[in-house]
């Protein structure tokens, strides 16, 4: 904690050696009350990120390529799109070490999924491809969602639903150990995931950074926020 501002990690992209993420992450956890740090994803994570994982109150798991699907027990599917393959080992060893401490974590679109696989669960490698009948899931696209009665989501909401954009190919199939859905579109496709215990880890697929100004978002990353304040 520097002063009354939590440290969030927020984890990144590695592209032609440059550690990068998308703005709206690291604007959305300040105005909100937070202190961004971004972590650096490196080939082979270790001491560096074991002694940064000790300095946080709390973790944001931000969008990403697609997930090599070896980490959920599946071959790679012809839909397949490209993998961030160092972030994803940086990221689940940076996730292990926020387990072990108990600090919150939040989970975004990718980041979602991450969270899920983590869990055990699985994912669909590409819902046009193995749910023909889904929803369009890309390139902004509208729906709404529902929001599971006595969840986590209902409670930082205060709603039962609201319409989100969709930028995602890839969705949750089977919902990690420990994990419960607590947002799904109208053809079923998990929306939100969170721990079924008294620690904050929320995964949600669309993305609240995007516009803090909404009511909905603001409330995601202010209660995201104020349990980092908690720690």
């Amino acid at each position: 904690m520097k002063g009354n501002r939590p440290v969030i990690g927020i984890t990144t992209d590695l592209e032609k050696g440059h550690n990068s993420i998308e703005a709206e992450y690291a604007h959305a956890v300040a105005g909100t009350g937070g202190l961004p740090v971004l972590i650096p994803t490196v080939a082979s994570p270790g001491d560096l990120h074991a002694e940064t994982v000790q300095m946080l109150d709390g973790l944001l798991l931000p969008g990403s390529r697609d997930m090599d699907p070896k980490y959920y027990g599946e071959e790679p599917h012809k839909e397949l799109r490209p993998m961030s393959l160092d972030r994803t080992e940086t990221e689940i060893y940076i996730l292990e070490l926020a387990a072990d401490r108990g600090i919150p974590v939040l989970g975004i679109c990718g980041g979602m999924q991450l969270l899920n696989v983590f869990f055990g669960g699985t994912l669909y490698q590409d819902i046009a491809a193995f749910l023909p009948d889904a929803l369009g899931h890309e390139k902004g696209a509208e729906h709404k969602i529902t929001i599971a009665a006595g969840s986590k989501l209902a409670g930082i909401t205060g709603e039962s639903g609201f319409t989100v954009k969709s930028y995602h190919h890839q969705a949750v199939k089977k919902v990690g150990r420990g994990l419960t859905a607590s947002a799904a579109a109208p053809d079923g496709i998990v929306e939100g995931i969170e721990s079924g215990n008294d620690s904050f880890v929320l995964g949600i697929q669309w993305h609240p950074e995007r516009d803090v100004t909404d009511p909905i978002s603001k409330k995601i990353f202010e209660s995201f926020i104020e349990e980092c304040r908690k720690k």
